[in-house]
Parts: C-alpha cells; structure tokens; sequence
C-alpha cells in the first residue's frame, strides 16, 4: 500500500520547529510571504519555467450546459467556427388529425439566445441541413465529429447581425431573444404527413425517421463572433415548429423540442495558417515568451519545471502558479476580453488533461479566478493556482513530470482566447512558481 510520506514529515518539521522554541510556523494554505523564522521556510520564484503552446485535443461538447454557434476571424488566432449538431423529439404519439387535410404554412427552428462573444458588427450567414445518419442521446460525442447529411440545404440565415436584447413576439407569444430559421416548406409537410403514422408512434421511431439537423457557420465569411444558446431547459425557446392549417381551422402550430431525449453537441474547426499561433506551435525553441490559449478545442500552453530536483530534498509548504497578463501590452484587442476563469491541469503521458491533485484537494484554495490590479499605474491581469500538492509529488518522485496545461474555463462551451506572458521572460510579466519551502536533511 502507497503512504502519502508528506503530512508525516511535515509533522516531523513541526514538532522539531516547536521544540526550537520558535514563534510561528507556515502551513499550507496560510500566507504567501513566509517570515524568516518560519519553518526555517526558503521562498524563491526564480524556478525556470519552460512554455510552449501545443494544439488541444478534441473535447467533448454533448455534455455542455450552453452550444456555441458562428465565426471568429481572429487576426492572431485565424479563422474559428462552431456549428451545432442536434436532434429533436415528441412525447408520443403525434396525432395532428387526418394528414390528407393538414397544409403547412412554414417551418421554423427558434434557438434561444444566452450569450455571446467578440464583435458583430460583420454579418453572418447560418445553414441548416437535414443529418441522414443516426446520433444516439447517451453517447459521447467530441468537437471533431461528423454525421453524414444531405448536401443542399433545408434553412439558411444570410448576412445578419444577431439582436441578443430584443423579445420576439411570434403567433401572440412573446419569446426570449432567439436565432429563428425557416426551414423547407417541403420538409413541414413531410412532417405533417406523418401524423398518426408510424413515425409518430413514439419518440424512438420518430428520431428513426427524422435523424436531426446540422445548424452550421459559413466559415467563408470574416465573422468576429460567436453566438451561444441555452439548448436544454424545461423554458427554452428553442425548438422547431411546425405551423399549419386544415380547410376549416387556421392558425395551428406543433413543437418538436429539443429535450433530454436528444443529443446535442459542438462542431468546432480551426485553420491557424499563416498566424502567430502557426508560428508558436511549430517554434522549436525549448521555451517560448509567449504562449496562448483558446478554447473550443484550439490551443493550450504546456509548462514544465526541468530543474525542480536541483533544489534536493525539500518539503514544499506551499507552491502557487502566477500568471500576469499586461493588458495593453500583451493583449490589446479588448474585443475579445481575458477569460474569467482559466484551469491547470495535469498533462498525461499522451498530452491529454488530467486533473491536478490540488484541483480536488479540501486543504487548499485552487485558484484560477481573473484577478484585476494597477501597478505603477498600469493595468494587469493575474491568474493564480495552488499547485503545492502536484509539485510535492514531483520532488518526492511519486509522478512523471510529463508537465501542466493552461486553458480556459469551461474551454469546451465558451469562445475566449488569452495571450499569456511565457516562463522565457527577464520582466515583471514573466510566469512564475512562488514557493515556500524547507529542507530536510
């Protein structure tokens, strides 16, 4: 059996510290700066740090809380887009009456707006298509996916500036600020064909026949932003209606909505050629100055710590990750604003993301928050984690060192991008390990 050797010799320390009749000790998670009779504690942050920005894997997008929609021409992060892959559902048995007499009068999908990022100033174009291959609710699907779908499209959205303020009202219904398509009057009435057929005998039969829709970006167009939508929620908006009369009644409408019965997931593509990012990711330098992270499956920064060992055999008290982004100087576009929140993460021995043991310990406090500051007058951006327990673990030899990854936060449902001051740096912006720590013999 493994025993965590740590919380035994920092006991050891203590008692020995106490004993030595000093006045205080530091413990993890107490304040950084340690005094100089604490613990006999050692404080540097002049640890190399070596960063690199590498490409991110695909992520999975079928559990997200919101999907994203649209395209970034970013001028240091190239041209970004997300579309939307997504089925819908009925309860049961649809029986809208005898399909002879039902006519319809337009078929729409309404997809309700719950934020945005970047600009959109320049207009964009969305396309739906009918998907002819089978998705599966309880499957787990990644930002590089593909179903197979008829090549002409169903719907299409042609050079708009989304309204994210502004109610519809529909039919005398208000709804929330929404994207909505019309789709193929040919489509409806296939739709209303249906009615008390097979196809609408149950929900499994009915995604049998109609198997969703891909809502997709034109990536040909310089869009600057990327549209995001509340999909699942017993008052979301979004759906597809139907709206159709027979001879003797007008003005009826049937939902098919998108529920829990449906798998909903983001398509993300990337094309970095001829950018910084290009350059940074085919540099062949062991560190880089700069490093950059974006979500939606784009990039990630990797760091290591090659000379942790030199420092011999220490208990680390306290290790925190440090990061300061000079707004102005390092990221001037305000366009496309700092993430809120970013995440340290382990790197695995295949360059997946592992979780770092500090990120679920109860000792400590994780970080990761954006914090502002003024320096001299300057405006700065900080982000710090607590990475005491991963660093302890890599002097102790208890793990392979294969590094840590920076990325945003939630990196698979949000559009933000950040550039990072590197661990190759001689300023004040330069990443950096803060460290407590102390020697054992």
């Amino acid at each position: 059996m493994k025993i965590n050797a740590r919380p035994l010799l920092l006991l050891l320390v203590l008692i020995i510290f106490a004993n030595s009749g000093c006045k205080k000790s530091t413990l993890i998670g107490n304040d950084l700066l340690p005094n100089s009779d604490d613990l006999n504690g050692v404080f540097t942050d002049s640890l190399t740090l070596r960063t690199k920005t590498v490409t991110e894997f695909p992520l999975k997008t079928s559990t997200n809380s919101k999907f994203l929609l649209g395209t970034i021409n970013d001028p240091v992060f190239g041209k970004s887009s997300a579309s939307i892959y997504t089925q819908v559902q009925i309860g049961g048995l649809v029986d809208l009456g005898n399909p002879d007499s039902l006519f319809v009068d337009s078929l729409v999908l309404n997809m309700e707006y719950t934020g945005h990022y970047g600009k959109f100033d320049a207009p964009q174009t969305i396309k739906v298509f009918q998907v002819i291959q089978d998705m599966n609710k309880d499957s787990a699907y990644y930002s590089d996916k593909n179903f197979s779908f008829y090549p002409n499209e169903i719907g299409q959205k042609i050079n708009f500036i989304p309204d994210f303020i502004s109610s519809l009202h529909i039919a005398g219904d208000t709804i929330a600020p929404s994207l909505r398509i019309r789709l193929s009057d040919h489509l409806g009435q296939d739709l209303l064909n249906q009615s008390k057929g097979a196809n609408f005998a149950s929900n499994a039969a009915f995604q049998n026949y109609f198997k969703g829709l891909l809502i997709s970006t034109d990536t040909f167009q310089n869009g600057e932003g990327v549209m995001y939508f509340k999909i699942f929620s017993s008052v979301s908006a979004s759906k597809l209606t139907v709206y159709y009369h027979k001879p003797d009644v007008s003005s009826l409408k049937f939902d098919f909505i998108i529920g829990t019965d449906c798998a909903v997931y983001n398509h993300y593509t990337h094309n970095f050629g001829l950018t910084e990012i290009e350059t940074a990711i085919q540099s062949s330098t062991i560190s880089d100055s700069i490093v950059y992270v974006q979500s939606m499956a784009g990039v990630k920064s990797r760091i290591t710590i090659p000379n942790l060992k030199n420092l011999g055999n220490i208990l680390v008290n306290k290790a925190e990750l440090e990061i300061t982004v000079l707004a102005w100087k390092i990221d001037p576009d305000s366009v496309y604003a700092s993430p809120e929140r970013m995440l340290c993460l382990l790197a695995d021995s295949a360059g997946k993301n592992a979780i770092i043991p500090d990120q679920i310990s109860s000792n400590l406090t994780y970080g990761g928050l954006k914090e502002t500051t003024y320096i001299n007058g300057q405006k700065f951006y900080k982000y710090k984690f607590s990475i005491t327990e991963h660093v302890q673990d890599l002097v102790s030899g208890s793990i392979t060192d294969y590094g840590l990854f920076l990325l945003t936060y939630p990196s698979p449902e949000i559009a933000d991008r950040i550039i990072l001051a590197g661990g190759n740096r001689t300023d004040d912006f330069r990443m950096k390990i803060n460290l407590i720590y102390t020697k054992l013999p």
